[in-house]
């Protein structure tokens, strides 16, 4: 059951947010199963279950190992995860939950050390649009 269709009733800004969702895709330079392991995250920490369940699914087909995906609630704590991916989930927490600028700062100092600049930017970027996705999501979707 849906409280309304985005899509539908505004077909222009679903259009748009889409768009940008489609150029990002095509226009990373990080890998998939990073964006998706983060997407994961981020749909966790906004409780939207009907992205999570997408991008689960999107991060196993991408070839992610499942013991992530079992483990990313405490990711800080498990040892499944490698330097890089500790750095953008971080990041992503940090982005989501709004962190105060030292916490952030803290975070991009340890991006740098497995991201360029512009793996940066198209990570921020990632959050930023799943971060929207979420809210629609959440606010279309009492369940998923």
């Amino acid at each position: 059951m849906n409280r309304f269709d985005f899509a539908k009733t505004s077909p222009v800004l679903f259009k748009g947010l889409y768009d940008a969702s489609m150029l990002f895709n095509t226009n990373t330079r990080l890998s998939g199963t990073l964006v998706e392991i983060v997407k994961c995250r981020v749909s966790q920490l906004n409780a939207c279950s009907f992205c999570l369940r997408m991008h689960c699914a999107d991060y196993l087909k991408q070839g992610g190992a499942q013991g992530k995906i079992d483990m990313l609630a405490s990711w800080r704590n498990a040892r499944d995860f490698e330097p890089d991916e500790r750095a953008a989930l971080d990041w992503a927490e940090k982005l989501t939950l709004g962190a105060d600028t030292a916490e952030i700062d803290a975070s991009f100092t340890a991006l740098e050390a497995d991201f360029s600049p512009e793996e940066i930017s198209e990570l921020t970027m990632a959050i930023a649009l799943i971060n929207a996705w979420n809210r629609l999501g959440v606010a279309q979707h009492p369940f998923a």
